[in-house]
């Protein structure tokens, strides 16, 4: 199982369970995600999505996909299509308010589904991470809709492009995240889901919706637009060398 759900009161938590491989996205990980987002969005009046372990999501496991690049792949705009952009159309879709409960990493993929959700609570010990230029490709996973809507284009182009860490006071300062302790994190979310499970739950829905829709760049356009630039970088020989590098442990040679 990759993905554990439990009900607490009117609340789906829902938990990211590969805790070995820091909740990578696999392909069974994605489909359970949405599974229980659709779950949550049937008996619940709110979510929380955290991880299990020391990590919220370290983005795509890449261990799995080089397996693929031995062989000529992968497709990345595939990949994306049947395993990424589905986990941020069902929480942007979900008919209730949804928490991000940050209890590490989010990065890479990680990094999107945090931002997707409504609300986010943050560990102290936690941090967000781009992490796709390191291995010469752009962010998906909505991240770039959601970075330069969430910090602006020019704090979005900073962050993406010196692959930097963003700790929880500059989340806290940029009012991405409320910052609590780890062993608070999860009660602290959980307390926030409860004032949304008493709320208007439809509204919730609308509220995120319209505000979606007003703003200037269409979500799905973004997501179409990832898709068909991923898939484009993920041929490039630069890619591979990512790819290579982050799986040996070593600084990525981009020069040739």
């Amino acid at each position: 199982m990759t993905v554990s759900y439990r009900m607490d009161g009117k609340v789906a938590v829902v938990t990211l369970a590969r805790p070995d491989k820091f909740n990578s996205v696999s392909a069974d990980l994605s489909r359970g995600l949405v599974a229980a987002i659709a779950r949550a969005g049937d008996e619940a009046r709110a979510m929380v999505l955290t991880g299990e372990g020391k990590a919220f999501c370290a983005g795509a496991d890449l261990a799995d996909l080089m397996a693929d690049y031995e062989t000529g792949g992968p497709d990345l705009d595939s990949v994306i299509n049947d395993r990424f952009n589905p986990m941020v159309r069902a929480l942007v879709d979900a008919p209730v308010p949804t928490i991000a409960a940050v209890n590490g990493v989010a990065a890479g993929a990680g990094l999107g589904l945090a931002l997707a959700c409504d609300l986010r609570v943050m560990s102290s010990q936690a941090f967000f991470l781009s992490a796709f230029i390191g291995l010469a490709l752009i962010p998906d996973t909505g991240s770039t809709w959601m970075l330069v809507h969430h910090l602006g284009l020019a704090r979005a182009i900073e962050f993406t492009a010196t692959n930097r860490r963003m700790a929880p006071n500059e989340v806290a300062n940029l009012g991405l995240a409320r910052i609590s302790e780890p062993d608070q994190l999860l009660a602290d979310a959980m307390m926030l889901a409860d004032e949304l499970a008493a709320g208007p739950t439809s509204a919730y829905a609308a509220n995120r919706k319209i505000l979606l829709e007003a703003s200037a760049s269409n979500l799905s356009s973004a997501l179409e637009l990832e898709r068909v630039t991923q898939g484009e970088l993920g041929r490039t020989a630069l890619h591979l060398e990512g790819m290579r590098s982050f799986l040996e442990k070593r600084k990525p040679d981009f020069s040739g």
